[in-house]
Parts: structure tokens; sequence; C-alpha cells
């Protein structure tokens, strides 16, 4: 079997309470879990959130259309 790292991007929608990002993406990075299952052929060895940042707020799509 061969060793690769391998980099998921993922995209989160959230409603929440907190009013600040800084807060939301605290409580997410220390209270949530992402979960990754092994395959037949692929044994997942290790996940970790590798960036977790939000830059042009104004930009992310809220659900709605323009």
């Amino acid at each position: 079997m061969k060793y690769e790292t391998l980099f998921i991007m993922v995209r989160v929608a959230v409603h929440a309470d907190h009013v600040n990002i800084s807060d939301i993406v605290n409580e997410i990075e220390t209270q949530s879990k992402l979960t990754l299952t092994d395959t037949a052929n692929v044994n997942i060895l290790e996940t970790e959130i590798l960036l977790s940042r939000a830059r042009n707020i104004k930009n992310i799509n809220h659900g709605t259309q323009p």
C-alpha cells in the first residue's frame, strides 16, 4: 500500500449565534468534527483543518441569487 498526502478543500455554510467570524471559526475548530471513513482500498490515517479563514465576507454566497 502506498502512503500519500491528499489535500481536501471543504466548503461549510453555517448559521451561528456569534457576531464575530473568529468566534465562529474557533468554535468549529475546537468542537466540530469532520469525519472521513476508510474504504475498501484506502485507510484514513489522519485529518486536520489546514486553513480556517474567511476573506471577503461580502463575497460569500448566502444562498440567495443576486
